[in-house]
């Protein structure tokens, strides 16, 4: 079985960076890589309920994936701080906040956010997959407890 997956895995990854050869090229010109397209995108965020307390245990994400691991996790005083996390191109101007830990410090609606204009660019890319870096610094961001807790 392992065989078999790392054929595909082979199958899958070769196949995803070929080159055409029906035109004339130098070497030069070719840089294979294995990848796709991604920015590094930093988020710093403080959230926090209606009263204004912060908030241990929301994660947030980006298309559906978190972006720092551990790191995107608020911890006990609300705050989050995501470093250098590798998000699709496009990807870092839409964020969802997630309350990751239930009813434990009560039950959150999802916050879904266009952070268009809070992001800026703060490094370029390199002209092949590293499109560039990014980054927001949001403030307080507040959360609303679903209506059952209410």
């Amino acid at each position: 079985m392992k065989r078999l997956i790392y054929f595909l895995m082979a199958l899958l990854g070769f196949g995803a960076s070929g080159c055409s050869y029906n035109t004339p090229i130098d070497d030069d010109d070719v840089v294979a890589e294995y990848g796709c397209p991604h920015v590094t995108f930093q988020l710093s965020a403080r959230v926090v309920d209606e009263a204004g307390a912060p908030i241990k245990g929301i994660g947030v994400y980006c298309e559906g994936v978190p972006m720092g691991y551990e790191d995107d996790i608020s911890d006990s005083e609300g705050n989050i701080d995501i470093v250098d996390a590798y998000v699709w191109p496009g990807a870092q101007y839409e964020v969802e906040f997630v309350d990751t830990d239930g009813a434990e410090n009560g039950d959150f609606e999802t916050l879904k956010l266009d952070i268009t204009d809070k992001v800026q660019q703060v490094g370029s890319g390199e002209g092949n997959w590293y499109m560039g870096g990014f980054k927001a610094e949001l403030g307080e961001v507040t959360m609303t407890l679903k209506n059952e807790n209410k």
